[in-house]
């Protein structure tokens, strides 16, 4: 299992022993929320191959955040590669700590330094759903997206931060007897944005209820939420916030050096991020781990910031095309897809952008407008004639995720882009019917074979 949010310099020395030596717990990320636990999570991430951290400012640290803070905050983050994501960072208006204007003011250049460096954020919000929000979309945190640690929301919380592309973690808290309510959302929770955490030495688990917490005690959790998801074990529990854990916070990179653009029959992709809000049954990230695309590892480390990508690319004009495609989907990285795309554009470059459609689920149809004369041709994967074989076959976070990709196709064809609807040749899918429907939407249609795998 994956302990996705404790504070191992906090734990007891018998604790932490005990925690490092334990064989069930995969990794661990351990958190440093001010100037000392920052400096200790660096020093126990660099000390043992299983812990990695998130480095960033606790809301209750915000009065006494200061401008070279963020600087120091920002080197740190880039010199060391076990730095998996930033904060934890957010809103506390329960304890009030600290004033809310200046929480508010530094949660937000902590995001804006997590879209600079393409590194997750942790986020911490205790009463004060409708103020994180706001912040996650006016600072478009769901282009790195991120987990909202420790969840103890509402149900309605979950859902909007599930449609920003965020994880949801739950702790022990859902062990207790007056979390009924947690329970109910819990079991209402994508289970592709399920994880579990201890926040150790804090909030043990029922059964060691007096206690001090520590990540040995993941089990219980991982207990509790097999119990409240129908047709759920244990295995599957460990399995499934276990890879939704790798995922987010890119833990499964062999090594290997990143591969942010590729050269494939003259065409140069860039590999903007390995984030999606799609889970398609035949995508290959779905089914394996190799991430291989005609010889090239095609995963990164962490999202590849816009300097970096147009450092890469050098001189677009050679390509036949530079196409934003990789195993993620280049949308969530909005502002990072449009700066890019008018640096090629003027320097004589052709643009594709390789799409699964749903951009209008986070950002109003009205930003579209943003990227005519940039985007030559949106690629858009329709896969399917109907929505009932495109949940079957996609698999979408959100409900009316078809009626997104047909609505975003649409209003691509208004404003003058040329569109190429695409489908897999996939299992259930009318190739003939998908076709049809693309060709009445104003697109013109491509199939696409299926690779499987094995």
């Amino acid at each position: 299992m994956i302990d996705t949010h404790c504070h191992l310099d906090l734990l007891k020395e018998e604790d932490l022993r005990d925690t490092l030596q334990d064989k069930s717990l995969e990794y661990l990320l351990t958190i440093g929320y001010d100037r000392k636990t920052i400096k200790n999570a660096l020093k126990l991430s660099q000390e043992n191959p299983q812990v990695f951290c998130a480095i960033g400012f606790h809301p209750h640290e915000a009065d006494r955040v200061k401008e070279e803070d963020f600087e120091w905050l920002k080197t740190l983050a880039k010199e060391n590669p076990k730095v998996k994501a930033l904060g934890e960072m957010g809103l506390d208006f329960y304890k009030d700590y600290s004033d809310r204007k200046k929480q508010e003011e530094v949660f937000r250049r902590q995001i804006a330094l997590a879209r600079e460096l393409g590194l997750p954020i942790v986020v911490h919000s205790r009463e004060a759903e409708e103020e994180t929000l706001r912040v996650l979309k006016e600072e478009k945190a769901y282009e790195v997206g991120g987990v909202m640690h420790c969840f103890t929301g509402s149900y309605q919380f979950m859902k909007a931060c599930a449609d920003l592309g965020f994880y949801i973690s739950y702790s022990g808290i859902i062990t207790y007897p007056n979390a009924q309510k947690l329970r109910e959302v819990v079991k209402r929770t994508p289970t592709y944005r399920l994880l579990i955490e201890t926040d150790a030495p804090f909030l043990a688990p029922q059964p060691v209820r007096g206690k001090p917490n520590k990540p040995t005690y993941l089990r219980y959790v991982a207990e509790a939420v097999a119990q409240l998801i129908p047709n759920t074990s244990f295995d599957d529990v460990d399995r499934m916030t276990s890879e939704n854990a790798k995922l987010l916070f890119n833990l499964l990179c062999d090594g290997r050096k990143d591969t942010v653009t590729y050269v494939i029959n003259n065409k140069l992709y860039i590999n903007l991020t390995n984030k999606c809000n799609l889970h398609c049954t035949f995508c290959q990230r779905e089914r394996e781990r190799n991430f291989m695309v005609k010889g090239y590892w095609v995963w990164v480390s962490r999202d590849p910031s816009v300097e970096e990508v147009i450092r890469e690319i050098g001189d677009p004009s050679r390509y036949e095309e530079v196409v934003f495609c990789g195993y993620g989907e280049p949308t969530l990285r909005f502002s990072a897809l449009k700066d890019i795309a008018r640096w090629v554009k003027e320097r004589g470059g052709r643009i594709r952008v390789d799409t699964n459609g749903l951009m209008f689920t986070f950002l109003p149809k009205e930003r579209l407008k943003e990227l005519k004369g940039l985007v030559d041709v949106w690629s858009v994967s329709l896969n399917a004639p109907d929505k009932e074989t495109y949940n079957k076959v996609c698999r979408p976070a959100e409900e009316g995720a078809f009626e997104k990709v047909l609505e975003f196709i649409k209003e691509a064809v208004r404003e003058g882009f040329k569109v190429v609807a695409t489908a897999v040749d996939y299992e259930g899918v009318d190739m003939k019917r998908t076709e049809e429907l693309a060709k009445s939407l104003g697109a013109d249609f491509r199939g696409r074979i299926y690779e499987s795998v094995g």
